[in-house]
């Protein structure tokens, strides 16, 4: 008798045990906060507040045709006004530092599940110098973005997406009330002002800073290139709008102090001759070398990211004509960008920092 109550007390727990496992599985699919099964189920809204782990899922589920690429520079533009100027549903596949070899996997990702309209790419020059083979997911992040289904138990029985994630997403408002145009972005919290860029600038000093030559990172360079070039050429009948980020010029002077500048140009000069190339390429400025809106730092976070004021702009400038870059002018200008800094230069050597306290108007 003892012995058929022991064992009926085992069964007894192995069915609750997995009655619990099955039903917190249920919960987890079902709401998905990571979008790694479907696209949001019952009216929820596809809210995306963790990139690196729902951007696989994204790709796959979401109902979009366009999409845009860049790094935290980009981040927090508004894809709702893209999407009010060029048409279609755009989804953000973006990357803190943006490596080349990331925005590439996003983009072979992307057109494996849809027929893209346009691809929006914000040209970070950095993000070439990133290892063609580096691991693009991280062990975090692994699971959710490759094939195999054993992995998905880190995902159904994941205590943080059970308490956490699945809440969270279940708090957020109906998808007809909720724009993700906004999604990932951070600007719109974070003060802006010389202050803040200023934190992460250090003037030399030095009357010349030696420049690391372009041939250390020209192979790096050239197959993280390559590979954004196949998938240009790969999908003529897709629109790559390109654009140059209005990074604040103390950025470039940082790259300067580096000894990154001229490599920084020469790989800006080799990525817009080689894309021009294309047909199905457009390639704007958006503001990369105006010197009101770069040398003003009430318009910045931090030495790298503009204020939401920028990021709306960007947003706006994409395919404006008067900005537009071409093989006749190009080389015009990265010259203008270069002329800005000289002049930004010599007045910090001349003045100190003070002057990036005086309030620009207009």
């Amino acid at each position: 008798m003892a012995e058929q109550d022991a064992k009926r007390r085992t069964l007894q727990f192995l069915a609750a045990s997995a009655l619990i496992l099955a039903v917190t599985a249920a919960v987890v699919i079902c709401v998905d906060p990571f979008f790694h099964y479907h696209k949001p189920w019952f009216g929820l809204a596809a809210v995306q507040d963790q990139k690196e782990y729902q951007i696989p899922g994204v790709l796959a589920h979401v109902d979009y045709d366009s999409v845009l690429c860049g790094s935290s520079v980009v981040i927090s533009m508004n894809t709702d006004v893209l999407e009010e100027r060029f048409g279609g549903t755009v989804v953000k596949a973006v990357a803190d530092a943006a490596p080349a070899p990331v925005l590439t996997e996003y983009l072979g990702r992307a057109f494996l599940h849809r027929s893209l309209t346009r691809v929006f790419y914000g040209l970070d020059v950095f993000s070439f110098y990133s290892d063609p083979d580096m691991e693009v997911f991280s062990e975090d992040v692994a699971y959710l973005a490759n094939r195999n289904p054993f992995d998905d138990v880190r995902y159904l029985w994941n205590g943080e997406i059970l308490t956490n994630e699945v809440p969270g997403f279940l708090a957020n408002p109906a998808a007809e009330d909720y724009s993700w145009g906004k999604a990932y972005s951070f600007n719109d919290a974070m003060p802006a002002g010389p202050d803040q860029v200023l934190a992460g600038y250090y003037p030399t000093g030095l009357a010349e800073v030696k420049q690391q030559p372009w041939e250390e990172e020209a192979g790096r360079v050239e197959e993280n290139l390559n590979r954004i070039e196949t998938i240009v050429a790969e999908h003529p009948e897709t629109e790559f709008l390109f654009f140059l980020p209005p990074y604040p010029i103390v950025w470039w002077d940082r790259a300067y102090n580096q000894g990154l500048l001229d490599s920084y140009e020469q790989t800006l000069r080799v990525c817009l001759k080689r894309l021009l190339a294309y047909e199905n390429v457009k390639i704007y400025t958006t503001r990369f070398n105006e010197e009101h809106l770069i040398t003003d730092m009430y318009q910045y976070v931090d030495v790298v990211h503009g204020s939401t004021a920028v990021t709306d702009q960007l947003a706006r400038d994409i395919g404006d004509l008067s900005m537009e870059i071409t093989m006749e002018n190009y080389e015009d200008e990265i010259a203008k960008l270069d002329e800005i800094l000289w002049r930004f230069k010599a007045r910090v050597d001349a003045e100190g920092v003070g002057f990036l306290f005086e309030v620009k108007t207009g």
